[in-house]
C-alpha cells in the first residue's frame, strides 16, 4: 500500500470513530493542563547576573482545580485542539455528577451526535481509573464493551494507558507518563459538590 493510500485510509478511520478521538482528548485535558500549570510555576524569574545561584533540588506541588476550573481549562484547551486539529469534531467536556465528553461529527455524511460518560477514580498508586458508564453515538446505546474492544484491536494507544474491556475501565498509569522528566500522581478527585481535582506534580533534580 502506497504513502497516499495509508494517509487516507487513516483520515476516513479517523472520520469513522469518533470516541477514539474523544478519549484522546479528554486524556489531553487532564494532563496537558496539569503540565503547563507545573511549567509556568517552574519557569526561572529573572534573576540579577551577580546574585549566587541556589543548588536546585528535586521538587513537588500539587495542583488543586475545582469543576469550574477544569471546566474552563477543558474548554480552553478543547478550543485550541480543534482549531489547530484537521478534524471537523466538535467536543464539550464537563464535570457535573460524572465527567462527560459530547460532540458531533459525521458518519456516513450525516452529523451525529455522540457522548461518553465516564466516572474518574483514584487509584492508591497515583493512578486515575476511568470507568465508562455509557456511550451514545446518535440514537444508538452503543455497548461500552464493543467500543472498547474495537479500540484495544484497533489503535496502538500510548504504553501508559491500559484498556479492561471486561470491567469497561481505562487506567492512565500516571507513573509511566513524563514530559521532561516530570511525573504526576493523582492525590484526590472529588466529584461532590463544587469538586476538587488535586495533582502533585514531582520536578526531579536537574542533571550537573
Amino acid at each position: 500500500m502506497n504513502t497516499g493510500s495509508r494517509q487516507e485510509q487513516a483520515v476516513n478511520n479517523r472520520k469513522r470513530n469518533p470516541w477514539k478521538w474523544a478519549f484522546i482528548a479528554l486524556v489531553a485535558i487532564l494532563l496537558v493542563g496539569i503540565g503547563t500549570v507545573g511549567i509556568k510555576l517552574f519557569s526561572a524569574p529573572n534573576q540579577n547576573a551577580a546574585e549566587p545561584a541556589a543548588p536546585v533540588e528535586a521538587a513537588s506541588f500539587n495542583v488543586s482545580l475545582n469543576k469550574q476550573q477544569l471546566n474552563a481549562m477543558a474548554a480552553y484547551y478543547l478550543d485550541h485542539f480543534q482549531a489547530e486539529s484537521k478534524q471537523k469534531v466538535d467536543y464539550q467536556f464537563e464535570v457535573h455528577h460524572d465527567a462527560v465528553l459530547t460532540g458531533q461529527t459525521k458518519l456516513l455524511g450525516l452529523p451525529v451526535n455522540f457522548g461518553l460518560s465516564l466516572t474518574p477514580t483514584v487509584l492508591k498508586n497515583g493512578n486515575v481509573q476511568l470507568t465508562a458508564k455509557k456511550l451514545a453515538v446518535g440514537q444508538l446505546n452503543v455497548p461500552v464493551s464493543a467500543v472498547l474492544s474495537y479500540i484495544k484491536a484497533q489503535y496502538n494507544l500510548p504504553q501508559w494507558i491500559e484498556l479492561n474491556v471486561h470491567q469497561k475501565t481505562i487506567t492512565m498509569n500516571l507513573q509511566h507518563f513524563r514530559t521532561n522528566g516530570v511525573q504526576y500522581r493523582a492525590e484526590k478527585i472529588n466529584m461532590n459538590g463544587a469538586g476538587q481535582f488535586e495533582f502533585k506534580v514531582l520536578v526531579p533534580k536537574p542533571k550537573n
